[in-house]
């Protein structure tokens, strides 16, 4: 319908144009015209839309169903006009919270005042999460959330972002990936799927290839945590969230035959939030390398990837809620092994399970969480060269109680206790488990207006394996001085006990391993930077005794004890967001400095420089990203006269998504390229990664 839009302020235009065609129908036709059975009203119509008690209501909408003319009445509640009305039309009022009314024409003019009667607005119900105020005083440094435009072939995207941050993989979709902070081992950074740790005690290392890419919507790093009492946090704690996603399905196809889907489904049932999502992941995962001067090609490289996932939550009354977690995923993939090297027929089939569970209250006081998690993963792997087939299987079971609370204005109190069960049973390792328990008791004291200091006491105790008692210490200090917005110090020890890989594995697993004892010293500083972002400073330098490092040994690896090593690191994260334009940046930078005294050489596989920057930027119905990473030079493997050196790489990506928005929902295209030079890399020594790839994704909102 063409409405003609009219307020009680405007002549019409109509009017102005006809006014000398007018005055002569006027003339021509007066009786018919002012006639009581006239066809047209053009008398000046004007009211004023109140309640029931005569209170002004305004911006009410009146629609002449015939004329097409839409009035609206204004902060005081009057509306006006002089446009010709039919005696036969009807006008539908409108205004939300009251009952809609359809009056005559004849009505209006004979009352000019309407009364609207109030309406119950039905609403479903609406639950806020929030978390309670943390005692962490160290900053987030790196956190992001997946756009409606973004996408990506790994993870490495979302991870990156992170300072100091490198992935290391097993080449292709089909390999292993797992992540490192400052040139550290890959068992040094723990990371936790809405709050369950899916590191394996087998290793100590955490899967990401096991992840499925739709599932993790947003990523948060805390470079050093008093409040995670596990000894898998040396390098900190990468938190990654499913997210509340709208209802979907998206759909991708792209280079070296990816294919995937993935259904998202959101609901309310008895008062229970719940989301399931499942999908599917296929990758051929052949493609071409080019390395060392000579080209070939990628095999046995295929990866299936089948997953599903649940999540419920419940506020079982204000100060009481519910939330569980549950995932599953399975993958089928080739082991194509080293390139000079490659294997064409070994196989790999592997599985990880979580659930996790946790039910909190909150008081005037504070807060209590109770958590439990399970984590199950099985491998079998089958190697017909070697004639080798090894199965592996690995229980955690994890039981939590954390408590938060105000003691005074003063005085706030943090403390932890916590259980662990691990179990393995594997032909590499034979079978063997392992109990735990942690403690920690964390009060921080206010002084000087907003000044906190906090001192922590930690213990660990495994049955016949080791009882230790740690101390942190952190202080957190405000400043209004210019542009310095905080500063925070942190110093704190950490004691980690070998893997289960670590002291059995064969051939190689070394029982006489000590645990490696670790001391973290952190100084961060905030800049608020007002409409150029924010400025983030960090200094860490970590001393480890008797850090865990695998070595070749005649014709396999064991590990063995660095008996002094150190690792220091600056980093520098700036972001911006300028919502008027839809344009959010960032940039990070990370100079680091590692040494194996007992070598006098770096670490192996640790950078000394890794960066990043990128851009969202969101002009109408469209969002346009784009990212660099890098990372430099680092020793794969001690040589004479040589080291074995991987080289820097710097890897561009973007993608380009349109969306468009209809009634039942919004459908949004994605073009995304990863490696857009095509530059020939490797994470891991031997196992180039794959050259430019493209993909198209559609998904449909609703």
């Amino acid at each position: 319908m063409r409405l003609i839009y009219r307020t009680h302020s405007k002549a019409s235009p109509t009017l102005r144009r006809g006014f000398f065609v007018a005055l002569l129908v006027l003339a021509a036709f007066p009786k018919h015209l002012y006639s009581t059975e006239s066809e047209f009203k053009t008398v000046h119509l004007q009211g004023q839309t109140l309640d029931l008690q005569g209170q002004i209501i305004p911006y009410v909408s009146l629609i002449f169903q015939d004329s097409e003319v839409f009035l609206l009445s204004d902060e005081n509640g009057y509306f006006s006009t002089h446009y010709p009305l039919s005696e036969s039309d009807s006008v539908l009022i409108q205004r939300i919270g009251y009952e809609t009314m359809v009056l005559a024409v004849p009505e209006l003019y004979a009352s000019r005042i309407i009364h609207l009667r109030p309406d119950v607005i039905s609403m479903g119900t609406v639950e806020v999460e929030a978390e309670a105020p943390t005692l962490r005083t160290l900053l987030v440094m790196g956190q992001h959330t997946r756009t409606q435009g973004s996408t990506a072939n790994d993870h490495g995207n979302l991870l990156t972002r992170i300072p100091g941050i490198s992935i290391k993989s097993y080449g292709g979709p089909a390999g292993i990936s797992t992540l490192s902070m400052d040139g550290g081992p890959s068992s040094h950074t723990m990371v936790l799927v809405n709050g369950i740790d899916i590191s394996s005690s087998q290793n100590g290392e955490a899967d990401l290839s096991q992840l499925p890419l739709p599932l993790i919507k947003s990523m948060s790093y805390i470079p050093y945590d008093i409040t995670q009492s596990g000894d898998g946090g040396i390098d900190g704690v990468v938190q990654l969230k499913t997210g509340d996603q709208q209802t979907h399905l998206n759909l991708s196809q792209g280079s070296f035959g990816h294919r995937a889907y993935d259904i998202y489904l959101k609901t309310q049932i008895l008062g229970f939030w719940l989301s399931l999502q499942a999908g599917q992941r296929v990758e051929e995962g052949n493609y071409p390398v080019h390395w060392d001067g000579n080209r070939s090609n990628r095999k046995n490289n295929q990866l299936e990837q089948q997953f599903a996932a649940l999540s419920l939550r419940k506020i079982i009354r204000p100060s009481l809620f519910w939330q569980l977690t549950a995932m599953s995923s399975q993958q089928s993939r080739g082991v194509a092994g080293l390139l000079w090297s490659p294997d064409t027929i070994s196989h790999r089939n592997d599985q990880l399970t979580l659930l996790g569970s946790s039910l909190g209250w909150i008081r005037r006081e504070g807060s209590t969480h109770i958590s439990m998690a399970f984590r199950h993963s099985q491998e079998a792997y089958t190697n017909p060269y070697l004639n080798v087939h090894s199965d592996h299987r690995v229980w955690g079971y994890h039981l939590n109680l954390e408590d938060k609370r105000h003691l005074g204005q003063r005085l706030e109190l943090s403390s932890a206790l916590g259980y662990r069960m691990d179990e393995i049973r594997s032909v590499s390792t034979d079978n063997h488990s392992r109990n735990s328990l942690h403690a920690n008791l964390a009060p921080t004291l206010r002084i000087m207006g907003n000044i906190r200091i906090t001192p922590t006491l930690k213990f660990h105790y495994s049955p016949d394996l080791y009882s230790e008692m740690l101390n942190d210490f952190q202080i957190y200090v405000p400043f209004h001085w210019g542009p310095l917005d905080r500063i925070a110090f942190s110093q704190g020890e950490v004691y980690k006990y070998p893997s289960f890989n670590d002291q059995y594995w064969e051939p190689g697993g070394n029982p006489d391993l000590k645990p490696e004892e670790t001391t973290v010293t952190t100084l961060q500083s905030s800049f608020d930077l007002h409409s150029f972002g924010s400025l983030h400073l960090q200094w860490q330098k970590k001393e480890s005794s008797n850090l865990i490092q695998w070595m070749p040994v005649l014709s396999y690896w064991q590990p063995g004890n660095v008996h002094s090593a150190t690792r220091e690191s600056s980093k520098v994260l700036w972001q911006m967001e300028l919502p008027h334009t839809g344009l959010s940046t960032f940039a990070h930078y990370s100079l680091i400095h590692t040494r194996d005294h007992d070598r006098n050489l770096p670490l192996r596989y640790a950078p000394q420089h890794t960066s990043a920057l990128g851009f969202t930027w969101t002009p109408a119905q469209f969002e346009i990203n784009m990212q660099y990473n890098y990372v430099s030079d680092r020793i794969s493997m001690y040589g004479y006269p040589e080291d074995v050196i991987i080289k820097g790489t710097g890897l561009w990506s973007g993608s380009v998504a349109h969306t468009w928005t209809g009634h039942r929902g919004h459908l949004t295209l994605i073009l995304s390229a990863e490696n857009l030079y095509d530059t020939s890399y490797e994470t891991i020594k031997g196992y180039p990664e794959p050259g430019r790839a493209y993909r198209i994704s559609t998904k449909l909102s609703l």
